[in-house]
């Protein structure tokens, strides 16, 4: 939360103290927009908030009353409206991203019109997800954990940029798996999930989402912000995004595939 600092005048020949609040432009409020669209039923969504003044106490609130569109260069067009009882959250049960199209985002709110555009790749596809227990010493003690990891072949014919999720238990892992094709265009190859450590009996879901260049660099954006940088790091900013207009955020279309498996 930005803090507000007030301005303490103490005039010299009066006993008195009068606190001035600092006075700021209203239009620096810009509209947030996080839009995920997937190639399953029911898990799109576009949710919408706002940034604050320094004034107000809530961070970000959420925006209503949206008119939101989703059409793509096929012709076929979606409105997604409102959920009852979910402020700023606008769903479309019937949507379902298809493959190797572009899609563009329409929000008006409050007089102004946000746009963006994305593009689906082919769908991705887990071959199978495996499990090890390894072993390893530190400190003068051994250890064991179990490493997750899932196989996949790559497709040739297309740029390919992936971002990996996975869930112990329900419960996702707080990391940023990303990477692209450079190294393994067209290949069969096995990628391991290090930083997840589950145990005997834990189940794992996986899902692996495919996505355009764009919204790879922003998602390499927000893991870098995440991260922290380290103590070297440039300041924190923006990622960079397929929005336009007066507007943060980000227009993701995602074509995905999911595996799950027990350690046992």
């Amino acid at each position: 939360m930005k803090k507000v600092w007030f301005i303490l005048l103490v005039l010299p020949f009066l006993s008195c103290e009068k606190v001035i609040q600092v006075p700021l432009d209203e239009a620096d409020i810009l509209l947030v927009v996080e839009a995920v669209l997937k190639d399953r039923d029911s898990v799109s969504y576009v949710k919408l908030s706002s940034t604050s003044t320094v004034y107000t106490e809530s961070n970000f609130p959420t925006v209503s009353g949206a008119l939101i569109t989703v059409s793509d260069n096929q012709g076929e067009s979606y409105v997604f409206s409102e959920l009852s009882g979910e402020p700023g959250m606008y769903v479309n049960d019937d949507f379902k991203l298809k493959e190797n199209r572009i899609y563009y985002l329409n929000v008006e709110s409050n007089g102004e019109l946000v746009t963006a555009e994305a593009t689906t790749r082919s769908k991705p596809k887990i071959d199978s997800v495996t499990y090890s227990l390894e072993q390893f010493g530190f400190g003068g003690e051994d250890f064991e954990t179990y490493l997750v990891a899932y196989h996949s072949v790559d497709n040739p014919n297309e740029e390919n940029y992936y971002r990996l999720r996975i869930w112990v238990n329900e419960n996702e892992v707080d990391f940023y798996y990303l990477g692209d094709d450079k190294f393994i265009n067209g290949q069969y190859y096995e990628a391991q999930f290090f930083g997840t450590t589950p145990d005997l009996g834990d189940s794992i879901r996986i899902e692996m989402l495919e996505m355009d260049k764009t919204n790879y660099k922003y998602q390499i954006g927000l893991s870098e912000q995440a991260d922290g940088g380290g103590p070297f790091a440039a300041a924190p900013s923006n990622p960079p995004t397929n929005i336009q207009g007066n507007a943060l955020g980000y227009f993701g279309v995602y074509m995905t595939d999911t595996a799950s498996l027990v350690i046992q």
